[in-house]
């Protein structure tokens, strides 16, 4: 939920100059010395072995990849058509563990999937000016997410300390964003002091709480389980921008707010009871009931 937030402040940021490279520069890098503090504060090592190294290398490449791929596509689709077919991301998530990973999703999350990417369709909105290669890039942003997504999941990061592990990945975002930024000049420097100030909660309320958030969920759940439920963010995006921005909230997106909200209920409903029936009956040669 703070995820679908932050757009508001985001697009205030726009607003005043800023853009979407900016915001992903200013973002990550202005998280570093808080997290920084915060890791000093509670005495925890930065050490890190080669494995976690690479890890954090390579997450942190998907993370900028998202950020790169996603505001590229702005160029081409609308930022509301982008938006929403990068939040096709948990079905590559679920893609992506049952390919490489022979991950089972059972019945029930196959129909909570299912449900929510259809409640995803009813914020669609076609715009005149759609090009192809707009949508494949804003796709693309989704892979690279869900990438990132099962990423901290399975390449044995997801345990780290989470405020050291959001220190690392935003440091190396940043400085990711740096290097792409020598070829395009897409990084604004000289933006104003508020969008700047805006920026800078941005980077506290979305590169630690909210991603610290996000690491504890896929530590607890996985990744698909995890993607799911993030897709609360559209919904708590589309309440923000009608109650800060005016923006218009139709029939269309009630039904789709409705219809996420019911699959990921339903999910979360069929997760509980397959808990209480696994803790009464005896464990299959697996160790666990499949529902």
């Amino acid at each position: 939920m703070i995820f679908g937030v932050t757009p508001v402040l985001s697009s205030l940021t726009f607003a005043m100059g800023s853009n979407a490279a900016t915001l992903t520069f200013y973002r990550n890098l202005s998280a570093v010395p808080v997290l920084l503090v915060l890791l000093w504060a509670r005495r925890i090592s930065l050490r890190l072995n080669r494995k976690e190294a690479l890890a954090i290398l390579l997450v942190s490449f998907l993370g900028a990849a998202t950020g790169i791929t996603l505001s590229s596509s702005y160029n081409y689709v609308g930022v509301g058509t982008a938006t929403i077919l990068h939040f096709l991301y948990p079905v590559f998530v679920v893609l992506i563990c049952r390919i490489f990973f022979r991950e089972k999703l059972g019945k029930v999350k196959t129909i909570a999937l299912a449900g929510a990417t259809l409640g995803i369709v009813f914020f669609f909105e076609q715009s005149g000016d759609m090009k192809v290669l707009g949508i494949v890039i804003a796709l693309l942003s989704g892979v690279t997410y869900a990438g990132y997504l099962v990423g901290i999941e399975r390449m044995g990061i997801k345990d780290m300390n989470p405020f050291k592990l959001a220190f690392y990945i935003a440091l190396v975002v940043a400085v990711i964003m740096l290097f792409y930024d020598i070829p395009t000049g897409a990084i604004i420097f000289d933006i104003p002091p508020k969008a700047l100030l805006l920026t800078c909660i941005v980077g506290i309320s979305c590169t630690i709480v909210a991603f610290i958030l996000l690491q504890l969920g896929i530590r607890s759940l996985g990744a698909s389980m995890a993607s799911i439920l993030s897709m609360f963010e559209p919904i708590s995006s589309v309440f923000a921008g009608w109650l800060f921005l005016g923006e218009g909230f139709g029939v269309s997106k009630v039904i789709g707010c409705v219809v996420i909200l019911g699959a990921v209920t339903a999910l979360v409903a069929a997760d509980k009871i397959a808990a209480r029936r696994n803790a009464l009956l005896p464990e299959t040669e697996e160790g666990i009931i499949e529902f």
